[in-house]
């Protein structure tokens, strides 16, 4: 034990070691715990995209693209986000793990404990619409992104050339809808006696909506479904009559 101490103060007096100061030791312990939250945050803000996303996604799609279920939903997750998600997971259980008190933890605790945190605020975060402003800001604004980093609502049902159609009506009249889609094109859309309009979904002018049918044209499109552009629709309603020449279908009237 003697020698132990002797050893101690040798080494001490050896490389010439000195106490710091105890402001020292609190700027890091709250650097520590501050790059911690910065961390969390990024995390939970990045998990609040993937959330939104996920959300306004249609997942059904994959039965009007003759695709099996698995390959379909491999195709659209947001590889990007996730992969933000859990490269800011790992960094903050890192730095979690190097505060005051993180060695008194397992790596299950800690993880579980982080993964909770970010999922709750992370939720809190997209409930707020912050999720989805910022994936719309990306997506308008950064050409790549939205063409190679994400699927969004907008690119999954901006693919005339697949049955897929979406934009806002412009007119109504027999059995045809004029709209203008996302890239402010204008296309014929018909509609017959078998074509599903949900029951969410108004045929009005300025309605947005989404349409799932078959390309015929430059800039014609025939409607086999029809749904709100906010959901999917569904419900026990099913198709009305044909349009007629005021733009009645089932009880809904051409907008003004």
């Amino acid at each position: 034990m003697k020698n132990l101490i002797q050893d101690t103060i040798d080494k001490i007096e050896r490389q010439h070691i000195t106490p710091e100061p105890g402001w020292k030791y609190l700027m890091k312990n709250y650097s520590l715990w501050l790059l911690f939250a910065i961390v969390s945050i990024l995390a939970a803000l990045s998990f609040s995209v993937v959330f939104d996303n996920a959300e306004n996604l249609d997942w059904d799609l994959y039965q009007f693209m003759h695709q099996g279920r698995f390959s379909y939903f491999l195709s659209i997750i947001p590889y990007f986000w996730i992969t933000l998600v859990v490269a800011f997971l790992v960094a903050a259980l890192f730095e979690i793990r190097k505060t005051e008190t993180g060695y008194r933890y397992s790596w299950s605790k800690i993880l579980l404990i982080t993964m909770g945190s970010i999922a709750i605020f992370g939720l809190f975060v997209s409930f707020l619409g912050f999720g989805g402003k910022l994936n719309s800001k990306l997506n308008k604004e950064i050409p790549f992104y939205r063409q190679h980093m994400m699927i969004t609502k907008e690119s999954q049902w901006m693919q005339p050339s697949k049955g897929f159609l979406a934009g806002t009506i412009i007119s109504v009249a027999k059995n045809k809808l004029e709209i203008k889609d996302l890239n402010d094109k204008r296309w014929d859309v018909s509609i017959d006696d078998k074509t599903l309009i949900r029951p969410s979904a108004n045929i009005y002018q300025n309605e947005m909506i989404k349409i799932i049918g078959e390309k015929k044209g430059e800039d014609n499109f025939k409607a086999q479904e029809i749904r709100p552009w906010t959901g999917k629709g569904m419900g026990n309603g099913q198709n009305g009559g044909s349009l007629d020449g005021s733009g009645n279908r089932g009880g809904m009237m051409q907008g003004k």
